[in-house]
């Protein structure tokens, strides 16, 4: 704004009375006193401030009359925009400005005004310039005199109100347009009462087609009943806000995820509505939910993975086929969230299957029916090596066979899959469902996965029993040949016929009631039948001589320990039962042989044994002499206790013997 000097105006004009005076009467005072600014204008040519009042002089900064003379122009920020005299006759007729003003004060700061023009009469000037003091030059008014009484009003604080309210206003705008993605204001009964033009444009509506339409049209179904519950929790609370997240509709009938805020200003009387203001969260939203199934499906490959090391361990651990059958079934029925399963074995020679588990159908499987291959949905499945899949198994004329049709009533959905390893079928997996549902690749993934899985299962199981019958015929044979090599010692000498089993028996029998353990037992049986294995290597002119023997006899048939030792010790099987054979011959005080052990240095086999051993042979007839009493043998071996025999195992034999706890 550029600042113009203020010019007085001194040249003759229309004349006016002779004398200049102060402005009397009412209408004067009236002028002077008035509260709002007002000037008299008159044309000179251009029209110029004949007088102003106390209140403008004020506004302008001047001191009392100190106004007169000016030009209007000169209190106008833009000289060249002031009025000339057809503007101020066109304001006069209307009586308004047509716009703010800028006026400039004494000090050459801005005022915003808005003026209000009314025409005067020269008659009025003249009147009033009776009133005025005018130059000692001055004439009278003459009648073409033109003026105008013009009253200011002061609006640079209403203006910049107005211009604060009006950045505010953008100010909200921009907001609520740019900082959320929609924002509207709904009415108590959830109807749209105002759209932002950014939140409609967002869905693909035009602002009218949104305003007045019932909001819950376009919330997704499944979320309406939470939005009608925050509203009405927020219903009885003016001002307070509730966050909300829900789904809606865009004008392609696409779903969006929307995030924000609904606030109650229903009772506020310059909003009187529900804000609600949210954000487009659909791709946070998907993206959340694309993270969730991703974590769900690892998670689940996680499950089937541990699930399959669990049927790995069954297999691997297994004794029995039942018992393998039973986990993976369990497995496959948690895993695939299946409601019942079973398992047909295939029988290769009969070329069927056969019901071998079944778990979900409060039953035992059908064991005595036999399904051919390429019969029922099994025997299809097995037959052509690939899944049967039936979604309604009501409606098939065809059934499951690991149980009775009127077991399967209950089910809708139906898998038969073929169990292979190394293309050769060891069975059929049976799936039943309560509900029909189509798999996903994933799960018909794990299906056959657990199929395989269940087909190693099976086959180990298999094998497992087949190499334990054969380990039991095995030991079978192993311990009829030991019970044979016993039976060849006895027949040797016909004195010790059936020695062998007899103290074989009443040993095993002792250390049971030693507390052995019953896996220890088989290897004390088998060390007391070969006890005198030994014996085989001492010339039989020694071994059966009837009379006494020299010292050199007495240590060759000593040997026959050594030699059972050296017999046994390269059969791994039997290198367990070596501690009777080796050494039995050991005596509690150390004087026994081949090591000359004592105490419980002596294995407690070869103890319990030198007992047993001495009791049989005391009570049996020899040739050269009778066999002892009960009686007198138990005490011989009481009285040897804590030199021959082990004091404490004696204990137990005698109180085994007074039991009668002895072999028929």
């Amino acid at each position: 704004m550029i600042a113009r000097p203020w010019r007085a105006y001194g040249s003759p004009i229309v004349p006016f009375s002779a004398s200049r005076r102060t402005i009397t009467g009412a209408p004067t005072a009236l002028f002077t006193a008035h509260p709002d600014p007002l000037l008299l204008v008159v044309a000179d040519p251009e029209p110029r401030v004949l007088e102003g009042n106390a209140a403008a002089a004020a506004l302008y900064g001047y001191p009392e009359h100190g106004m007169r003379d000016l030009a209007l122009a000169d209190l106008w920020a833009e000289p060249e925009d002031g009025p000339d005299v057809e503007t101020l006759d066109a304001w006069a007729e209307t009586g308004l400005a047509s716009a703010t003003l800028h006026h400039l004060a004494r000090d050459h700061t801005s005022r915003q005004v808005r003026v209000r023009v009314r025409s005067v009469s020269a008659h009025e000037v003249a009147d009033a310039s009776t009133a005025l003091d005018p130059p000692a030059d001055a004439g009278a008014p003459g009648a073409a005199t033109r003026a105008w009484l013009v009253s200011v009003r002061d609006v640079s604080e209403l203006e910049a109100a107005l211009a604060r309210s009006s950045r505010n206003e953008r100010l909200y705008h921009m907001l609520a347009e740019h900082a959320f993605d929609g924002v509207a204001l709904l009415a108590a009964d959830l109807t749209n009462r105002s759209v932002a033009a950014r939140t409609a444009e967002t869905l693909g509506f035009r602002t009218l087609e949104l305003t007045g339409k019932d909001r819950r049209d376009l919330i997704h179904p499944a979320d309406r009943a939470l939005f009608q519950e925050r509203v009405a929790e927020l219903a009885g609370r003016p001002g307070e806000r509730a966050a909300i997240t829900y789904r809606m509709r865009d004008a392609r009938g696409r779903w969006h995820w929307l995030e924000g805020t609904i606030t109650n200003l229903v009772h506020d009387p310059d909003v009187g509505a529900f804000v609600l203001a949210y954000h487009d969260v659909t791709e946070r939203m998907r993206a959340s939910e694309a993270a969730q199934e991703h974590a769900a499906q690892l998670e689940r490959k996680i499950e089937h993975m541990q699930a399959l090391r669990r049927v790995d361990m069954a297999t691997t651990t297994a004794v029995d086929v039942g018992l393998a059958l039973d986990i993976f079934l369990e497995q496959v029925e948690t895993l695939l969230r299946i409601d019942a399963t079973g398992v047909l074995l295939f029988d290769e020679h009969a070329q069927a299957l056969q019901p071998a588990a079944a778990r979900g159908f409060g039953i035992e499987p059908f064991r005595d029916v036999r399904v051919p291959l390429g019969e029922a949905l099994a025997g299809y499945a097995a037959q052509e090596e690939r899944t049967v899949y039936v979604q309604d198994l009501q409606s098939d004329p065809r059934w499951g066979s690991v149980v009775g049709p009127e077991h399967q009533r209950d089910y809708a959905a139906y898998w038969a899959v073929p169990m292979l390893t190394k293309g050769h079928l060891q069975g059929v997996i049976e799936l039943y469902a309560k509900r029909a549902f189509v798999p996903d690749a994933q799960w018909f993934e794990f299906l056959e996965t657990f199929a395989d899985q269940g087909a190693i299962a099976v086959e180990s199981a298999l094998l497992f029993r087949s190499l334990e019958r054969s380990n039991a015929e095995l030991q079978l044979a192993y311990d009829k040949t030991i019970a044979g090599w016993a039976y060849a010692l006895d027949l040797k000498d016909e004195e010790t016929a059936g020695h062998s089993q007899r103290v074989t028996q009443l040993t095993v029998r002792l250390a049971q009631r030693c507390g052995v353990d019953q896996r220890d037992l088989i290897h004390i049986q088998r060390g007391a039948l070969l006890h005198d294995i030994g014996k085989m290597g001492v010339p039989d002119s020694i071994l059966l001589k009837r009379g006494a023997l020299t010292v050199g006899e007495r240590v060759l048939i000593e040997q026959h320990t050594a030699y059972a030792r050296d017999l046994l010790v390269p059969i791994d099987f039997l290198r367990p039962a070596i501690d009777i054979p080796y050494c039995h011959h050991e005596r509690w005080d150390g004087t026994g042989y081949p090591q000359g052990l004592a105490g419980e240095d002596i294995p407690l086999a070869a103890r319990m044994f030198a007992i047993v051993d001495v009791y049989d042979a005391l009570t049996s007839e020899r040739p050269y002499r009778h066999a002892w009493s009960r009686e007198d043998t138990l005490e011989y071996i009481q009285r040897n206790a804590g030199s021959h025999f082990d004091p404490a195992l004696v204990e137990v034999f005698m109180a085994m013997i007074r039991d009668g706890d002895v072999p028929g």
